[in-house]
């Protein structure tokens, strides 16, 4: 492998980024040293007369989460029309699909990257990792597809790998001056935390967070500050009603009518809890000397189902949840302690998906059922979706052509003489596993005589 790693490092490259999303060649010099050029075709768009109409009722700070983690989902062209034909108007996937940032490009829809854990420490050795990453992953998709956020990790501070923790940041910042080496601007670079960052969340103007997390978490408030981006959360309300039914009320929870609670440090009412929870961590990070930084809410929803020890889960509660807390996004009205800021928030999730691990509550969350029929209505659809487009030829993914000079449509790229074969060894690993790339031609019983270069 040793001896093909340096010419072969252009055909996985090649596999990983041909692509419909981009209309616009561009030449890319990084520091692995390497030049593209990629060719692409856009697709139609679909729609009918009252596309202006429904843009104007789009909500601007609503999203979903779209997961994949199922083995009967609609195919993401079909998505795309479901979710241009309600109030939507972004979607957050958990890693970078081809098909699903294909499916969204020339729409309205916004698009956030999710960049899986496992990924990180790969991304925090070297400005060359997180370049082949956006090389593969963002450039041949942007702009046709309005990505605007890359989120690296989920919940990573709240879990007990130290080998991905320790490596966030930097993964962070690779990333972040990737993006400006390839003039790719107005796209944050954030990561995800569960509510479990907090050592207290009672009251919300006390909040604070883990001692133990503090160090990291300051780089982190610093980088956001730096570069303009939010602070993203994964807040649920029915999370914290599960673990104690007694102590929380179920109206507060869900946006019913409630007597509510006054913070005694501030007098400011919480009538809701998902409220609460937002104020508290704006306090934590205020704790910490930022006021800058605006909080989105990843992931927040209630599942339509559950065992018979997951108190709450219900249709019912569900549909009364995500009703009340769309109405709420929609208000722009804010938190008591932010009035008037708005709360972008991406509901969890977009479909009930059979193949996630864990309690039965985990398989329910989903608006929609993989027929793409409600679960329950929550008055999202605006209007029908749109007639499939016309049919175009297929791109092939896994079976790329060689370049061609003559034409100058092809992606070649050269490594940089003075690159370690450590490296480059490291980074083709990662695009043959996460980076998804078809790496057959290498492999000495693929289709390919890459492996053996003298032949």
């Amino acid at each position: 492998m040793n001896a093909c790693v340096g010419a072969c490092l252009a055909w996985v490259l090649l596999s990983a980024t041909i692509s419909s999303a981009s209309s616009t060649d561009q030449d890319l010099e990084g520091n692995v040293g390497f030049m593209a050029q990629h060719w692409s075709h856009r697709q139609r768009r679909g729609g009918g007369d009252d596309r202006s109409n429904i843009k104007q009722r789009k909500c601007p700070n609503l999203g979903i989460n779209y997961g994949l983690v199922a083995n009967d989902l609609p195919p993401p062209k079909e998505v795309a029309r479901l979710l241009e034909a309600t109030r939507v108007s972004s979607i957050k996937i958990y890693s970078p699909n081809a098909d699903v940032l294909r499916a969204f490009s020339n729409t309205d829809m916004s698009v956030v990257v999710g960049v899986p854990d496992e990924s990180i420490p790969v991304l925090a050795s070297s400005t060359d990792a997180a370049m082949l990453w956006i090389t593969a992953n963002i450039i041949p998709f942007f702009p046709a597809t309005r990505i605007v956020s890359l989120v690296v990790g989920n919940e990573v501070l709240s879990k007990t790998s130290s080998d991905v923790s320790n490596h966030l940041v930097q993964a962070m910042e690779n990333l972040y001056h990737a993006l400006l080496f390839s003039n790719i601007q107005n796209v944050s670079v954030s990561t995800t935390h569960s509510m479990a960052v907090l050592e207290t969340s009672y009251p919300p103007s006390a909040s604070r967070f883990h001692p133990q997390i503090v160090p990291t978490m300051k780089r982190i408030l610093s980088f956001l500050s730096s570069t303009s981006s939010s602070f993203m959360s994964n807040s649920y309300p029915y999370f914290a009603y599960k673990q104690n039914p007694e102590l929380i009320s179920l109206d507060y929870a869900l946006f019913r009518p409630n007597p509510g609670f006054s913070d005694p440090n501030t007098n400011l009412h919480y009538s809701n809890l998902f409220d609460a929870q937002i104020d508290s961590i704006y306090s934590a990070i205020k704790a910490l000397g930022y006021d800058n930084i605006p909080v989105v809410v990843a992931e927040s929803g209630w599942p339509s189902h559950g065992d018979a020890d997951e108190a709450g889960a219900s249709l019912n509660n569900a549909e009364e949840y995500n009703r009340n807390l769309i109405t709420h996004i929609a208000s722009n009205a804010g938190t008591p302690a932010s009035p008037n800021r708005p709360i972008r928030t991406y509901i969890f999730a977009l479909f009930n998906e059979n193949l996630k691990p864990g309690p039965t509550s985990e398989r329910n969350f989903g608006l929609f059922q993989p027929d793409e029929s409600e679960v329950y209505d929550v008055g999202l659809q605006i209007s029908r979706p749109a007639a499939p487009p016309p049919t175009m030829d297929a791109v092939n993914l896994t079976n790329p052509r060689s370049p061609d000079s003559s034409s100058g449509s092809a992606t070649w790229c050269i490594a940089k003489p003075s690159s370690s074969i450590e490296l480059l060894e490291q980074i083709l690993q990662f695009a043959c596993q996460e980076g998804g790339a078809d790496c057959m031609p290498i492999q000495p019983d693929g289709y390919g005589n890459c492996v053996y270069p003298s032949q």
